[in-house]
């Protein structure tokens, strides 16, 4: 198995109440656990598609996602949690 791989399987995401998120990274990560794009991100929160790219990759190591689909997972878990759905 490729290194980079094999330390991605042993990289465990924190726990979603443990993130220290700003809150516009937590505005953009319910927003994107909820299916948007980064263009409907940027329209709901008026702001630039760059700048949510931006949010997107500092979210990336903070909770742990490898990739946008890894990250969408975790928000949509969250915000289960949160809601008890």
């Amino acid at each position: 198995m490729h290194a980079a791989f094999a330390a991605r399987e042993r990289t465990e995401a924190p726990a979603p109440g443990r993130w220290r998120l700003t809150g516009r990274e937590q505005d953009v990560l319910a927003l994107l656990g909820q299916g948007l794009s980064n263009a409907e991100i940027a329209a709901e929160l008026h702001l630039g598609v760059t700048t949510v790219k931006t949010h997107i990759a500092n979210l990336m190591p903070k909770t742990g996602a490898t990739n946008r689909v890894h990250l969408a997972v975790l928000a949509a878990r969250e915000l289960t949690e949160r809601t008890g759905d």
